[in-house]
């Protein structure tokens, strides 16, 4: 795989995508991340739920020598979601339960005995034996990476919500590894609505290019404060190191001067309530 500007195809598999039913948003917001990133993005292809044109497109890519090809949908528990077992079957190998998905699904959801697992969710949980799946923060379906040849497929889910935070996670810092410029990420809390921070969001964005902030609502674990995902990118990993803090210092000036308060995710905090 090259090291510095790997070859990047995006995919979305839906029928309901092809057919003009829904408006196919991710590929859009990816590209735009991947863009500034410094990623080159040689196509962006809608699939439908077919098991056969899937394996023909996929085949193709990995023919053309794409080195990292991202793909959102088909994770889910229904039929036609077959996102994995194409993939188990273009890389030549079988499907498994990873039992760290299913550990996490148990934790958050209380369960206490591996029995009393809904099939849908160890459905979601099933993946190539060769993938390594990385855990969706704000859902069940985790994003998996598998090797097939000299490419990789990076498989995320398919609701905007979910895709955006797994390509925040998991997704920014596979790119970054296998490029020159680099990545780095910091998740903060602050004690606000992200309608009211969203402004200075957008200012700092296009104050430092390559830079992505995003606010999660579905990730709020103590009451009154908002998890915000900062990341930034530079020539080598010290660069966008400083500029992560450098932006961490601008978005806490601006909330101070709000009355508001930005602490780092590993901090604590006290419960307040959002005004």
């Amino acid at each position: 795989m090259a090291a510095t500007a790997p070859m990047i195809e995006l995919y979305s598999v839906g029928t309901e995508l092809v057919y003009g039913r829904i408006q196919d948003s991710n590929s859009f917001w990816m590209a735009q991340q991947i863009v500034n990133l410094g990623g080159r993005i040689r196509r962006i292809t809608q699939l439908t739920d077919d098991r056969e044109d899937m394996l023909d497109a996929f085949r193709s890519t990995v023919a053309r020598g794409t080195d990292i090809v991202i793909m959102s949908g088909g994770l889910g528990p229904t039929p036609d979601d077959m996102t994995s077992s194409v993939l188990a079957e273009l890389g030549d190998t079988t499907l498994m339960v990873d039992e760290g998905v299913i550990a996490d699904f148990m934790e958050r959801r209380g369960i206490d005995s591996r029995e009393e697992m809904n099939p849908n969710l160890v459905t979601m949980a099933t993946i190539p034996a060769t993938a390594r799946a990385m855990l969706n923060p704000v859902g069940w379906a985790p994003c998996i990476a598998v090797p097939v040849g000299e490419s990789t497929f990076l498989a995320l889910p398919g609701p905007p919500r979910e895709m955006e935070a797994v390509f925040v996670r998991h997704v920014v810092p596979y790119i970054s590894e296998h490029y020159e410029v680099k990545a780095a990420t910091q998740r903060v809390l602050i004690n606000t609505h992200e309608s009211s921070v969203a402004p200075h969001f957008q200012e700092i964005m296009e104050q430092y290019p390559g830079s992505y902030i995003k606010g999660y609502i579905a990730l709020t674990d103590q009451p009154g404060w908002l998890p915000v995902d900062i990341v930034t990118t530079g020539a080598n990993a010290e660069e966008a190191q400083k500029a992560l803090q450098d932006i961490i210092d601008v978005l806490r000036k601006k909330l101070q001067a709000d009355g508001k308060t930005l602490t780092v995710y590993s901090e604590s905090v006290d419960s307040e309530d959002v005004k």
